[in-house]
Formats: C-alpha cells, sequence, structure tokens
C-alpha cells in the first residue's frame, strides 16, 4: 500500500469515528428531550434504563435509586440486586455503593468470572446519577453484546445520558411535590368553607342588642370560633374560644367543640353557663381530645333581656371586657374555671351582671393581645382597653372593623408566621 493510500485509508477511518460520534450525540439529545419531558418518574426510569443499555451496547441491568437513605432497586432487566450486591469492589463495597458514595463511574473489564447462574462475567460499567447537591442513584449494565469491554467513550455517553436522567428525576420530584402542596391547599381551602359555615350567619338577626364579630384566621384554617344561640325571644347565649395549636387539627377540636355546645343547649334550652361549661368538658376529655395535648379555652354568656341580666363562665379564656355606659367604666368578667378538654370532673362557677341600655360587652382571643410588631412588642392588654375606650362610640360591627386597623397599623413590617389566629366580637345593649 502507498503512502498516500495508506493516508486516505486514515482518513476514512477518522471520517467513519467522528460521524459515529455525531450519530450518537444525536441519539443523546434525541433521548435527552425524550426524558426531560416525561414527568411520570416510573416510566422515566424504565426508558433510562432501555437507552442507557442500548447506548453502550450492553447485555443486561440494573438501576437503584436513593430512598431516605437507602438504595433500592428500581429497574432490572436480566440481573437481580443480590448478584450485584455480591460485586464487591473497593473498601469493602460492593460496586452500586461504592458508585453511589464516591460519586465515580467505575468500569471493570477482562474479568472472565463465572456467576452462579453460569453467566459469563466479562466487563461492567457502573455510573451514578448526580445532580449539584446530590446523589440519587446508581444505573449498572453488564457484558456488550460484541464481547468486548466497556470503553471511556461508553463512561462519558452513559454519563450524558444520567445528566438528563438527574433533571427528569427532579422535575419528576418537584412536580410531585407541586402537586401535593396543591392537594393540600385544596383540602385547606375545603377545611376553610366547611370551618365559615359553622360561624353564625346571622347575628344582627336578634332583637333588643346590637352585634359585630370578625374572625382573621392566621392560616387558611384555625382553631378560633364563635357562636350566638337564640333560646327564645328575650334570651340567647354567646360563645366564644380557642383552640389550642394552630391549623387544621384545631380546627377539627373547634368544629366538634362547637357542635358539641349547640347539642347540649338544643336538648336543655335553660341550662345555665357553668353547668354547660361542665358538660362540655367532660365530653371533649373522654370523647374528643383525650390524652392530646391540646385543650380549649371558652367563654361563655348568656343575656337575658328581659330579666336585665348577663351571666357568664369564663373557661381559661382572656376575661371579658364589660363598659357600664353609666360610670363610663370598663369592669372585667373573671369567674369561672380553667381551661376545657384536660380535667374531666372539674366544676365551674358564674358571674353575673345587670344588663343596662348602652352597656357592651367585648370578647376577644389572645390572638388580639400577643400580635407582634416588628420588634417583637406585644399588643397587650392595656392596648386593647384604650382601643375599646376610644372607639366606643362605634357600632359593634363597625368597632371590631376599626380594631383590625389598630392591629394592623401595630404589626406593620413584623414577620408573618409571629401572628396567630385572632376572634373579636361585641354586643351592645339596646
Amino acid at each position: 500500500m502507498t503512502t498516500a493510500s495508506a493516508y486516505q485509508s486514515r482518513i476514512d477511518q477518522l471520517e467513519a469515528g467522528l460521524e459515529a460520534q455525531k450519530a450518537q450525540l444525536r441519539d443523546l439529545a434525541t433521548m435527552g428531550a425524550v426524558i426531560t419531558s416525561m414527568h411520570e418518574i416510573d416510566a422515566v426510569l424504565s426508558v433510562i434504563m432501555d437507552m442507557g443499555i442500548r447506548l453502550v451496547d450492553g447485555e443486561v441491568g440494573l438501576m437503584m435509586i436513593s430512598e431516605k437513605d437507602r438504595l433500592e432497586m428500581k429497574v432490572s432487566w436480566g440481573v437481580t440486586e443480590k448478584f450485584v450486591k455480591n460485586l464487591k469492589y473497593k473498601n469493602d463495597l460492593d460496586l452500586i455503593t461504592y458508585c453511589f458514595e464516591n460519586r465515580e463511574a467505575v468500569i471493570l473489564a477482562d474479568l472472565r468470572l463465572k456467576a452462579e447462574n453460569g453467566v459469563l462475567l466479562n466487563t461492567i460499567i457502573s455510573a451514578p446519577i448526580i445532580t449539584k447537591e446530590k446523589c440519587l442513584g446508581v444505573v449498572l449494565v453488564i457484558n456488550k453484546t460484541n464481547g468486548g469491554n466497556f470503553t471511556e467513550a461508553d463512561k462519558e455517553a452513559l454519563e450524558m445520558l444520567l445528566s438528563f436522567v438527574a433533571v427528569a428525576v427532579d422535575n419528576s420530584q418537584l412536580l410531585k411535590a407541586k402537586l401535593r402542596q396543591q392537594k393540600i391547599e385544596q383540602d385547606l381551602a375545603v377545611a376553610r368553607q366547611v370551618q365559615e359555615t359553622i360561624l353564625p350567619q346571622n347575628i344582627h338577626d336578634i332583637t333588643g342588642v346590637d352585634i359585630g364579630a370578625v374572625y382573621y384566621p392566621a392560616r387558611e384554617v384555625g382553631g378560633d370560633f364563635y357562636d350566638i344561640i337564640s333560646i327564645d325571644r328575650n334570651q340567647f347565649i354567646v360563645v366564644l374560644g380557642d383552640v389550642s395549636n394552630k391549623g387544621i387539627p384545631a380546627a377539627l377540636v373547634m368544629s366538634a367543640a362547637s357542635g358539641i355546645i349547640k347539642s347540649i343547649i338544643e336538648q336543655h334550652p335553660q341550662i345555665s353557663v357553668d353547668e354547660l361549661a361542665v358538660s362540655l368538658n367532660d365530653l371533649l376529655c373522654r370523647a374528643i381530645i383525650k390524652d392530646r395535648e391540646m385543650f380549649v379555652t371558652l367563654f361563655f354568656c348568656k343575656f337575658d333581656l328581659d330579666a336585665k341580666r348577663l351571666t357568664y363562665c369564663n373557661a381559661g379564656h382572656l376575661p371579658g371586657l364589660y363598659w357600664e355606659k353609666a360610670s363610663r367604666k370598663i369592669k372585667e368578667l373573671p369567674v369561672g374555671g380553667p381551661i376545657v378538654g384536660q380535667f374531666p370532673g372539674i366544676d365551674f362557677k358564674y358571674g353575673e351582671r345587670e344588663l343596662n341600655s348602652g352597656d357592651r360587652l367585648f370578647l376577644f382571643t389572645d390572638g388580639l393581645t400577643e400580635a407582634e410588631d416588628a420588634s417583637g412588642n406585644l399588643f397587650g392588654r392595656e392596648r386593647v382597653e384604650q382601643v375599646y375606650v376610644s372607639e366606643i362610640d362605634l357600632s359593634p360591627k363597625d368597632f371590631c372593623l376599626k380594631v383590625k386597623e389598630w392591629v394592623d397599623r401595630f404589626t406593620d413590617g413584623a414577620a408573618e408566621d409571629s401572628q396567630d389566629d385572632f376572634t373579636i366580637l361585641q354586643v351592645k345593649v339596646d
């Protein structure tokens, strides 16, 4: 062969090799587009295993993915997890674990080993699936179909393919997380709707008084609640409460407490407020809260407009504030007992006051007094009384809205997670 012919032959070989590399790159680009467009992780992994084996011209293979800090087999084509775990490599680690922990691809060549099932092991390639932050898993392929060894070119091609895999797995996990969040938000929206239906809708229909109330949950659902329950034309009961904890658990206990209170009053319309507290406490302790570390604070009060009498029971709650129009002074309503839902068999007491035209009752939950400003200072009881006196001439509805304005100004710039649910309610005697 002449020198010119030898050069031409070499050029032809290089061109053929270059065309083969271009074809492989085109295949990898196509594979990457397919992989990254898929969102179902199980389908992604199966496609990857098929592509990976074909890409390096392998015979059989296996893929393992990390779940809760443990490698779990996800796809296996012609090889078992037990078999792979017996492939010891370095530092007394099996090959898969070594690649995973060291984030390193490994090629084993010219092994000439016979497995227990009689399969001849000639060459193995194992490569990690890695992102910048972590290693997601490992792909392992055994033997080339042409009988040769895996090469550095095979390793590079497999690593490139697995870089697409890392993106696909991350995308799939992000999608699942987003779907889970959407499901949670949907569940919370339904819970919020249920909670809103529990709150009274026609508080302005009671003659002889003017009532205003607002509820501001810190989250989608919360543990505050209030109710106004008519007994007859001249009598009604007002209940305002706060369940410890936040979120759905608090909302569920709140719903249970609200339903129990209505049921007790329906069965015993003339029950006193202290007896109502006793009955609710025993039922919550025995059937709802049980040994859970939750409790409820409540303020019960019963208006008898015909007798001009208010009876109340403060069950571990912030004392109600009673405005006497005649003296233009605020009186606390502290009489009652402990929290509800933790101590069965506890007795509660009731207090009473005379009702006069123009008198007002102001109830609120601790989310009002514990609202924080940007420096961590609390809104506090004194500021609550200051608002009460300053805005005493407003209607109860407008008063409740004005209190929210005071709180918003006070908490401007404070961290969102520092705020709690708060509920405010005012009753004015006409």
